[in-house]
């Protein structure tokens, strides 16, 4: 079911805090897009309600980056209000499967290298980017994430 960007937001902060994580506004940005990417092709529908536009320097939920963009490149230190007065929701297995993947990814990966790795010459926002589109569509996200995916994750 498809989740307000700013409560995944919270969420991705919440257990990056527990692991000793440090999440930038730009790596989250890009860690929201490979979750929602995934859960995409392996469920059909978005994780994220809010759609993910094609700004200059790679995929951004408008969102997310007003919520954050107070800390520039620096690690995100406060989660979110609307977060904790929403803590109480039940994050189904595929959702919060897609975010712990998404936290295995941010253990390996800095801000730098996230946003090459969504830069790729095939990837959604390249493309959306090369056909002068505002958003990345679930058509994109899906055809491309799907050669990473071969069951849903809540399998």
């Amino acid at each position: 079911m498809a989740q307000s960007a700013i409560f995944l937001s919270g969420e991705i902060l919440k257990r990056a805090k527990e692991q000793n994580i440090e999440i930038s506004n730009m790596s989250l940005q890009k860690l929201l897009f490979i979750a929602n990417g995934l859960y995409l092709a392996k469920n059909g529908a978005p994780l994220i309600q809010e759609p993910i536009e094609v700004w200059p320097y790679g995929p951004v939920i408008k969102s997310v980056y007003q919520e954050f963009k107070a800390y520039g490149n620096s690690a995100i230190k406060q989660i979110p209000l609307s977060y904790s007065i929403n803590q109480q929701k039940e994050l189904d297995k595929a959702t919060d499967d897609v975010i712990e993947f998404a936290l295995e990814i941010a253990k390996n990966l800095n801000a730098i290298q996230l946003s090459n790795w969504t830069h790729l010459p095939e990837s959604p926002w390249t493309e959306a980017k090369k056909n002068n589109e505002k958003e990345i569509s679930n058509d994109l996200m899906i055809n491309y994430f799907k050669k990473f995916v071969n069951k849903p994750i809540s399998e």
